[in-house]
């Protein structure tokens, strides 16, 4: 199929409109004429072959074929639609003209419009019936067909034509003049060889075509294979059919019940061909009309199957049991009767596995997501092998699953925009608990519409969806607090770890080297041991000092959790009571990472500890604010400044390693009264 084939509203609508009605007028007027007129004569009664089942054939095909051909030709301009056509035209007008032979014979209308009439009744159901068997399935691939399929649908196009133009010239015996008739003649001898060479040909260019759409079906898409599938088991059973109609001789034994059994058989086998073609042409173009294509295919094969079951019935029952035929017609029929539910309800669901997919119902669906789930594992594979299985099931262009609040998870398979139609997608809140957690967007494949079925699976599914998101969020949750919590303690091993070197160890050691020498000199100078032991236990009461103020900065519990303006207001609660004011006024993004986080609250923590330490301030105030390239920290006391000529110490290090490590700057400078410090840090 070329692309403009497959283009939405590519089609020929008017002639879609005029194929189905001429078509069905056909067809219900010839049926009409018939119940007017009444039963169907034999044919030996009016001297041509009138036969009630292919009449009946002809108008169940005409009926069944004309919507398919319509739905071909209105959204699509493949070759195939025209052939459709010509199908259910050619067995309409084959009815229509026996009921107007069998009328003409009535109202004795002159004898070459009856012989035409009664012979057209055999013609013109002939160039679809061979065209649709042998040409057209050689069409129905992606793109234009190869050589030997073209070579092929030529071969079956001319064998095509010449099997019309014999049976259209042929002469049936006792019948009314046919003024077409080439019977006697050398032509007309030269065609009956031709005819029975090219009903040959057609059969053997029909089971070449099954064997080609069995080969091609193992390279498709599971919705392809599925309509080659059954395009190939249609033709080959249609082909099986056909056979014995067409070499078992008239007057053979069996014949009369052969023709009742095989023509179910048949009508069967023509059903199933419009349903795959459709499939195939239309592919995902369907429109909503999915459901109608299922359940007119459905009720056409449960009466052929009825019909032929009652025949085959009453026909066993009155050979192996003593009844006439009419216990046996009612014992067929009340065999029926217990058989036509189950039936049916076998028949629905091999449809919708052809039209939908394995996944026809939910309950399927369902079990097909549980099994993709299980294979995907736990963590964050999970939603994204449910929306993508649920787009596969579904046959759906698009699915996404957006969540409403943070962690703002999203999870998407298959196209991301639609056609801009408000038919081609759909928004369904996704709700736990009472809670609309997230939106569940479907998108239909281009050029269709989201069907109501669809919509109403998905309904039922979506809850399994909310909670998988639910669950996928949790979990999202659970690792960010995990990794907060890691680097947290890493943060609080590392301020532990430097101040008992730098700081804390170095003092007690001191404080130990005194204590030495004031034993070595309490024997000899008691004085100066006083004032020794006056000056450790001054040492050790600023250590103990330290160690209050390092219990004060160490990341309080709310780090944990990520919440800055928390930890920040902790900081400040630790230094009530110690003479020091601390004003903050947090306004962070947002979306802050934990590290940020920690580099703002230890640099804060260290510029307090600093102005209460060293510069004697009695007020500190505290800022975090966003700005355009980051987030900044200004922490600005009102204490003795800071000396240009001091060496910077550990904690002053300490804060622009803390910068440097996320890519920021650390200034220190007066504050901007002139008095005072000021630490600012910038972090993109």
């Amino acid at each position: 199929m070329s692309p403009m084939d497959q283009r939405p509203g590519g089609g020929h609508p008017v002639a879609a409109v005029a194929v189905w009605v001429v078509a069905w007028a056909l067809s219900l007027t010839a049926l009409g004429i018939q119940l007017v007129a009444g039963v169907l004569p034999a044919g030996d009664e009016v001297g041509f072959f009138a036969d009630p089942i292919y009449f009946a054939l002809d108008i169940a095909m005409g009926l069944v074929f004309a919507p398919a051909a319509a739905l071909l030709l209105a959204r699509s301009r493949h070759v195939v639609g025209w052939i459709a056509a010509l199908v259910s035209l050619g067995f309409a007008a084959s009815a229509m003209a026996l009921a107007l032979a069998l009328l003409g014979v009535e109202r004795q209308w002159p004898e070459p419009a009856v012989g035409f009439l009664a012979q057209m009744f055999t013609v013109f159901w002939v160039p679809g019936a061979f065209l649709a068997a042998s040409v057209m399935p050689w069409f129905l691939r992606e793109g234009p067909p190869g050589t030997w399929a073209r070579r092929a649908a030529y071969v079956g196009t001319g064998l095509a034509v010449v099997t019309t133009v014999q049976r259209a010239g042929f002469q049936q015996p006792d019948a009314p003049a046919n003024p077409l008739a080439l019977s006697g003649t050398t032509t007309g001898d030269v065609l009956w060889v031709l005819h029975w060479i090219a009903v040959t040909g057609l059969v053997l260019l029909a089971v070449a075509a099954v064997r080609d759409l069995a080969v091609r079906a193992r390279q498709e898409t599971a919705q392809v294979r599925r309509a080659l599938r059954t395009l190939a088991t249609a033709l080959a059973v249609l082909v099986a059919a056909f056979v014995p109609l067409a070499f078992w001789p008239q007057d053979a034994a069996g014949y009369e019940l052969m023709t009742i059994l095989v023509i179910p058989v048949l009508f069967a086998a023509q059903v199933m061909m419009p349903l795959a073609i459709v499939l195939l042409v239309l592919r995902s173009r369907l429109w909503g009309v999915d459901l109608a294509v299922s359940r007119a295919t459905v009720w056409a094969l449960l009466t052929s199957a009825v019909v032929a079951i009652y025949v085959l019935l009453v026909w066993a029952v009155g050979r192996l049991l003593p009844v006439d035929d009419e216990v046996a017609g009612l014992l067929a029929a009340a065999s029926l009767a217990l058989a036509v539910q189950p039936l049916r309800t076998w028949l629905q669901r091999q449809v919708d596995r052809i039209v939908y997919g394995d996944d026809s119902d939910p309950v399927s669906l369902l079990a097909r997501l549980g099994e993709q789930l299980r294979g995907s594992g736990q963590g964050d594979g999970t939603l994204p092998a449910l929306v993508d299985s649920l787009r596969h099931g579904l046959r759906l262009g698009g699915v996404e699953v957006l969540a409403h609040e943070p962690p703002h998870i999203e999870a998407r398979s298959g196209l991301a925009q639609d056609e801009g139609r408000q038919d081609t997608h759909v928004e369904l809140p996704l709700v736990v608990d009472r809670r609309e957690i997230g939106t569940l967007v479907l998108r239909a494949t281009p050029g269709q519409r989201l069907d109501l079925r669809t919509i109403r699976v998905v309904r039922h599914l979506s809850d399994v969806i909310a909670v998988s998101l639910d669950l996928a969020q949790a979990n999202q949750r659970l690792r960010a607090a995990s990794q907060r919590l890691g680097e947290v303690r890493h943060e609080e091993r590392r301020l532990l770890r430097r101040e008992l070197h730098d700081g804390l160890g170095p003092s007690l050691a001191g404080v130990g080297l005194g204590l030495a020498a004031a034993r070595s000199k309490l024997a000899h100078d008691v004085p100066g041991t006083l004032h020794l032991l006056t000056e450790l236990e001054a040492e050790l009461s600023r250590r103990t000092d330290d160690v209050r103020l390092l219990a004060r900065s160490l990341l309080p519990a709310q780090l944990d959790d990520g919440d800055l303006a928390a930890a920040l207001e902790v900081l400040t609660e630790r230094f009530e009571g110690s003479g020091l004011r601390i004003d903050a006024h947090v306004a962070a993004p947002e979306d802050l990472d934990i590290r940020h986080q920690i580099a703002i609250y230890h640099v804060a923590a260290e510029a307090v500890l600093n102005a209460y330490r060293h510069a004697g301030a009695a007020r500190v105030e505290l800022t975090v604010a966003a700005v355009d390239d980051g987030v900044s920290l200004d922490v600005v006391d009102d204490g003795l400044g800071v000396d240009p000529d001091a060496r910077p110490g550990v904690g002053l290090q300490s804060m622009r390693e803390r910068a440097d490590e996320l890519g920021g700057t650390l200034t220190i400078r007066p504050g901007p009264t002139g008095r005072g410090t000021q630490v600012k840090m910038v972090l993109p």
